[in-house]
C-alpha cells in the first residue's frame, strides 16, 4: 500500500479569510477499512476521485455513496466512511466565513450533512473536471485559488467578516459566557444568536460548548496531561462533567478516545 499527502496553507489575507488549508491524499490498494470521523470543527469541499466510498451517519441514519464532489458541513456527531481500493481526495478546508461567502447560504444549513456539490453550486462539477486533468498539486491549488477569487469579491461582507473573526478569537477563552460575548461583539443576545447561527452554524451557547470540546479533543490527542488535568484546564466543573460533554459529541469517553491510539486527531480506523 502506497500513500502520499500534500498540503497548502493560505499565504495572504484574502485566502486566510476563506480557507484553512488545501490538501491532497492519495492511497492505493487499501484493504477494506471503516473510518470513524469525530466532530472536528471543520467544513470542507472535497473532490473525490476514489473507488466507491460509503458514507453513514448513525445519528441521522443516513447512508449514501459519496459523489465526485461534495460539501461536508460542521458535524456535531461522528460519521463513518467505508473505504477500499484506490483513495484519491483533494480537499479544501473552509472557514465558516468561506462557506457563507461562497454559497450565500447560512452555515447552519450544512450542519451534520454531506451535500452533492452540484446541488450547492453547478460550477463545482466543472472545477472537479479541471482539477482532475491538472494532476500536479501546485496547479490544482492555483486553480482553486483562482476560482475562489472569481467567486468571492474581496470586499464582500467585510463588516460581518470582521465581526466573525472577532467572535472566533474568543474560541478558547475559559469561563466564557454568552453575556461576555455579547459585550465584546456589541450585539444583544438575540442578535448575536442569529448572527452566530448564520455565519458559524451554531448559536452562542453551542459555540462556547463546541469550542471547549475541540480544545479538549486536541489536548487528549497531543498532551501528556492526565484526563483530570485536561478537564480542569478546559474549565469543566469536575471529571464527570468533562466526560459527559465529551461523550455528547463523540459517543466516546475521553478515555475510550485516548485508547483508540490514532495518529490523526479526530479519526479512528477500525
Amino acid at each position: 500500500m502506497t500513500k502520499s499527502t500534500d498540503i497548502y496553507y493560505p499565504t495572504c489575507e484574502f485566502e486566510k479569510t476563506l480557507i484553512n488549508s488545501i490538501w491532497r491524499l492519495s492511497e492505493n490498494d487499501l484493504l477494506k477499512q471503516k473510518e470513524i470521523i469525530l466532530p472536528k470543527g471543520t467544513i470542507e469541499i472535497i473532490f473525490n476521485y476514489s473507488d466507491r466510498i460509503n458514507y453513514f451517519n448513525p445519528t441521522l441514519q443516513v447512508s449514501k455513496i459519496l459523489p465526485t464532489v461534495f460539501v461536508n458541513g460542521t458535524n456535531f456527531k461522528p460519521f463513518e466512511l467505508m473505504k477500499s481500493g484506490r483513495q484519491e481526495f483533494l480537499g479544501i478546508q473552509l472557514s465558516s466565513v468561506g462557506l457563507r461567502l461562497l454559497f450565500n447560504v447560512s452555515a447552519k444549513e450544512f450542519n451534520n450533512s454531506v451535500y452533492d456539490g452540484k446541488e450547492i453550486c453547478s460550477q463545482l462539477d466543472n472545477l472537479a473536471s479541471e482539477l482532475y486533468y491538472n494532476q500536479t498539486f501546485k496547479h490544482q491549488v492555483a486553480l482553486i485559488l483562482a476560482w475562489f477569487r472569481k467567486k468571492v469579491p474581496s470586499n464582500n461582507f467585510q463588516y460581518s467578516v470582521n465581526r466573525v473573526q472577532k467572535l472566533k478569537s474568543f474560541s478558547y477563552h475559559h469561563n466564557l459566557t454568552v453575556k461576555k460575548l455579547c459585550e465584546e461583539i456589541c450585539l444583544s443576545d438575540r442578535q448575536l444568536r442569529r448572527f452566530s447561527q448564520d455565519w458559524l452554524g451554531m448559536n452562542t451557547e453551542e459555540f462556547i460548548l463546541y469550542n471547549k470540546y475541540l480544545y479538549c479533543l486536541n489536548l487528549v490527542h497531543h498532551s501528556k496531561q492526565t484526563l483530570t488535568e485536561i478537564g480542569i484546564e478546559a474549565g469543566y466543573y469536575d471529571q464527570s462533567h468533562f466526560i459527559r460533554e465529551f461523550k455528547s459529541f463523540t459517543n466516546l469517553t475521553p478515555k475510550q478516545y485516548q485508547e483508540a491510539d490514532t495518529d490523526l486527531p479526530g479519526h479512528i480506523f477500525v
